[in-house]
């Protein structure tokens, strides 16, 4: 093609008329611009071909962790609602002045545990990697930053961190004055070494009415991110659908 060109170009020299080589010369260059635009538009296109697929693959990722993340939170809810069952039961015990009962060994061995929010967070760490501006869609981009950033942050250090605190500074250190676990027996199983005297121990009814309490703010906090995650997982579903 450039031999073709410049054998016209040759030609028209040749014969001296330089007015049409000079509306020749114009037109080749005119041509090579608009190859030059093409080339470049057809490179933006597969650039942002190429956006667009890492945008949906991300996308994809970051719904498939978010549901995994619901899982274990509906799991956890569960799991922290049955433990508050089991503290009751030691409050029932005790303002009925009833006898111990081994129904209290699994309640007394369960009063260090509460099950702890893990969030799956690849996909977000590889959209924070790559850069936020890559999702399109300003909504759903402001919703999968405030759901991490935010409301997860509420869950894992607002609550689990209390949980921590409480049983790390309060209740670790009295349950090893108080409380006996029996390695020959369950894991989960925990006796009081005098019920009778704990029953009047206000420390102890301090320490049991502040666990309770801290676990029902935590499965409050638990139902009340589940809302914007399933939101979530349900408006990322609906934008891999529309742009499929």
């Amino acid at each position: 093609m450039i031999k073709f060109f410049r054998n016209i170009r040759k030609k028209l020299i040749n014969r001296g008329k330089t007015t049409n080589y000079l509306k020749y010369a114009i037109g080749e260059i005119i041509l090579v611009v608009i190859g030059i635009l093409i080339a470049l538009q057809i490179n933006n296109w597969n650039e942002n071909r190429k956006l667009q697929s890492q945008e949906l693959k991300l996308l994809s990722d970051i719904k498939s962790n978010l549901e995994v993340t619901l899982k274990n939170f509906i799991k956890d809810t569960i799991a922290n609602t049955n433990y508050i069952a089991e503290y009751h039961k030691i409050e029932t015990y005790i303002t009925k002045d009833l006898p111990y009962s081994n129904e209290l060994d699994i309640p007394f061995g369960m009063l260090q545990y509460w099950n702890s929010p893990y969030i799956t967070s690849t996909g977000y760490k590889t959209l924070q990697t790559k850069g936020l501006d890559i999702i399109k869609n300003e909504t759903l981009k402001n919703d999968i930053v405030n759901l991490y950033e935010v409301q997860f942050s509420l869950l894992t250090i607002d609550y689990d961190k209390s949980e921590w605190n409480l049983n790390q500074i309060v209740v670790a250190p009295f349950y090893g004055k108080h409380i006996r676990r029996y390695n020959d027996k369950s894991l989960n199983i925990a006796i009081p070494n005098d019920f009778e005297r704990l029953k009047h121990n206000d420390e102890f009814l301090n320490i049991l009415s502040m666990i309770i309490r801290l676990r029902k703010k935590g499965v409050l906090f638990y139902r009340e991110t589940m809302i914007p995650l399933q939101k979530l997982i349900n408006d990322i579903d609906s934008e891999l659908k529309a742009r499929a």
